[in-house]
């Protein structure tokens, strides 16, 4: 989980100072996969499936503005 959180942040990270190359894109996709499978399982009482919703929306809309960049070229 600590690194599914790594590499989201720096991904989105990465989107908000440009549009995100493949590889970094791909790697959004795979951690979406991931969080999709994993967020059932989660125990609620820290709070951690809400703190993962939000990484998950994250990435989603990373993926989707680079989506959109890519799209207006």
């Amino acid at each position: 989980m600590v690194l599914l959180d790594a590499d989201i942040a720096g991904c989105v990270v990465s989107s908000l100072s440009g549009p995100l190359d493949e590889r970094r894109r791909e790697i959004l996709l795979v951690c979406l996969a991931a969080v999709e499978k994993v967020l059932p399982s989660i125990d609620d009482e820290d709070g951690a499936s809400e703190y993962y919703k939000h990484l998950r929306d994250m990435a989603a809309l990373a993926v989707e503005l680079g989506n959109a960049n890519a799209r207006s070229r």
